[in-house]
């Protein structure tokens, strides 16, 4: 059959198969999903052009894949037996959608079938397999998540010589990014530690620090210290001396128990580090520095047995930020202080995450001019000085200070602290250095935390202690315009709060006791939710929406209708003591402010609104 049609190809019959091959393609891609399959199957049974095409290899091998695409899985397979069976030498290629389409499919009988392609292919292409090949297994793989078969590929990635084991940075960053794809397979400490093994027995030993710190992490998620402990005694018995970063996990993973018998021996091997560390100085480890390392370790000989002692290594930055932490939580304000001077004579370069620590210390122990000091000095600081760039974390401990700041009835706690709009533009302004780096989105949900809804209730709090409604409406747009941050069902009861609180900072504790305890307040409040529910009533009626439109509706959808009626609300308030064109300067004005000037605030402006 294979000699029949080399004949008639080299008679020129079967252009037209190829050009009908491609024509179906299109048909298909154009969404045609059917009309082409069909196409095919008459072509199959009746011929094209009055020429029969069933065993022309270009019809076979269109046929397989634009059923495979249609996730006709059995089908597809069959047709692709059939085209190798008659076409032997015919292009692999063709298997891969095969492949793909098993791995997408639900059935395990699909998925024991996929690692059978895989191995025929491989056998198959032999020394030509490529890159794209084994990332495409790769792929397919851990979508019918099997972590057996996902090793499998990973392991010979690096013994066919696909992956450079060595060499330059970037060759490194690619073995670490196939290695990491398949640690999401990774959802217990078992499989955790199925694949550092596997890892460890194929890469070189410059790997071996960087796997057995991902085995780590994995302990501290699972708060499983045992195993944490087990994993240093096997670096150590294969000659690997720990480093900081390692025995900054066991810490974690200690702690994490809350377990008095590990809390203690987390602080003794802590103190331990933190003593090295005034003797010593280090360099940080950082995610963009971790390639280079591993390739500067592979040339390096392994240490001798004197070498890998029991020794707990030098402490770094995170290190002291760990300690400090656990103390503080025990309020042992002594050890976070006394620790804060041995980081200075140790010389530490500081980073965020001790930035954070410290001035969440002084937030704790109601110094909040201090930590906004902490801010300012180690993200502004002096020429020739280590400077620090905040995270997220860093901005929300920022609002949580002021929030508690606002809150405290002492004056001076309020002094040298920035006011809401201020600390807004601050955000802002960091949110624009931020959001062009690969990492931005890390930066997103460290501001924003677990739950998206507390960093807005912060700001809300903030302004709503200087009843700043035009504030309020401003920071609701820039979380949702900068953070795709919503408001939520809490943001509507802080604004109505704040809309119906009565000032009486003035009057004696007994006027305050009695207004709060009289009808008055409750009718304040009454009267701003009813206006609230007016509102929705009527944006309801304008939509137009009837019942079950909603359910259609996407989240970002929902949430813009929230907003938009927020938005409104406030300038109806606003509207009942300024003039609209006064509230809408108020509101150019905030946003001039904080840095925003071209910031939309809502889909009606105050001369609109009722």
């Amino acid at each position: 059959m294979a000699q029949l049609y080399q004949d008639m190809n080299k008679a020129g019959r079967y252009t037209t198969a190829r050009k009908r091959a491609k024509h179906l393609e299109k048909v298909f891609l154009r969404g045609k999903v059917d009309q082409a399959l069909r196409e095919w199957e008459e072509d199959h049974r009746l011929g094209h052009d009055s020429v029969r095409v069933d065993y022309n290899p270009e019809h076979l091998e269109i046929g397989a894949k634009l059923h495979a695409l249609a996730r006709n899985v059995d089908y597809s397979r069959n047709i692709m037996d059939e085209l190798f069976r008659l076409y032997p030498n015919w292009d692999t290629s063709i298997m891969m959608a095969v492949f793909r389409a098993h791995t997408s499919s639900e059935l395990q009988e699909h998925h024991d079938m996929a690692k059978q392609i895989y191995v025929r292919m491989k056998d198959q292409r032999g020394n030509t397999c490529s890159t794209k090949d084994y990332d495409a297994w790769l792929v397919g793989f851990l979508e019918m998540r099997s972590l057996s078969h996902a090793k499998q590929v990973f392991r010979d990635m690096v013994k066919d010589g696909c992956l450079a084991t060595s060499g330059t940075a970037e060759q490194v960053s690619q073995v670490l990014k196939r290695l990491h794809m398949i640690y999401r397979l990774g959802t217990n400490i078992e499989s955790m530690t199925s694949i550092a093994l596997d890892a460890i027995s194929v890469l070189p030993r410059g790997y071996h620090g960087h796997l057995f710190g991902d085995w780590l992490k994995s302990t501290v998620v699972k708060k499983t210290p045992q195993a944490a402990a087990q994993i240093l005694e096997m670096m150590l018995k294969r000659g690997y001396r720990p480093e900081t970063f390692h025995y900054n996990m066991f810490l974690r993973a200690l702690i994490r128990t809350k377990e008095e018998a590990n809390i203690l021996k987390a602080e003794n091997i802590g103190w331990r580090m933190v003593e090295a560390a005034c003797e010593a100085g280090r360099h940080d480890v950082t995610p963009e520095t971790i390639p280079a390392i591993i390739d500067k370790k592979i040339a390096e000989a392994p240490p001798t047995s004197d070498e890998t002692t029991q020794r707990a290594p030098v402490a770094d930055v995170t290190t002291f930020a760990l300690i400090m932490q656990h103390h503080a939580n025990s309020l042992q304000w002594e050890h976070v202080d006394y620790l804060s001077r041995q980081l200075k004579a140790a010389k530490v370069k500081p980073n965020a995450t001790i930035m954070n620590v410290l001035m969440d210390n002084k937030c704790r122990q109601g110094a909040y001019s201090e930590a906004w000091k902490i801010y300012k000095s180690l993200t502004e600081p002096q020429e020739g000085s280590n400077g620090v760039f905040p995270d997220g974390a860093s901005i929300r401990c920022l609002w949580k200070t002021l929030r508690l700041a606002l809150g405290d009835s002492t004056v001076q706690n309020k002094l040298d602290l920035p006011s809401p709009r201020e600390l807004l533009a601050e955000t802002v302004n960091w949110w624009t250095l931020c959001r062009s780096r690969y990492d931005a989105d890390r930066f997103r949900m460290g501001l924003a935390g677990r739950d998206s809804g507390a960093i807005t209730s912060l700001i809300m709090h903030c302004f709503s202690y200087n009843r700043d409604l035009a504030g309020s409406l401003v920071a609701l747009h820039v979380l949702r315009q900068r953070f795709h941050i919503f408001p939520t069902d809490e943001s509507a009861q802080i604004l109505q709060r704040q809309m119906a609180w009565v000032d009486l900072a003035d009057e004696s504790a007994a006027v305050r006791g009695q207004y709060f305890h009289s009808r008055s307040n409750k009718k304040n409040t009454d009267r701003i939710a009813a206006v609230y529910d007016i509102l929705l009533q009527r944006r309801l009626s304008r939509t137009g929406l009837k019942e079950g439109d909603f359910e259609k509706l996407t989240d970002e959808q929902i949430g813009d209708m929230g907003l938009n009626l927020l938005s409104e609300f406030i300038r109806v308030v606003l509207k009942r003591y300024h003039p609209p064109e006064v509230v809408e300067m108020m509101i150019d004005v905030t946003r001039s402010v904080v840095g925003v000037p071209d910031l939309p605030t809502g889909d009606m402006d105050a001369f609109e609104v009722a």
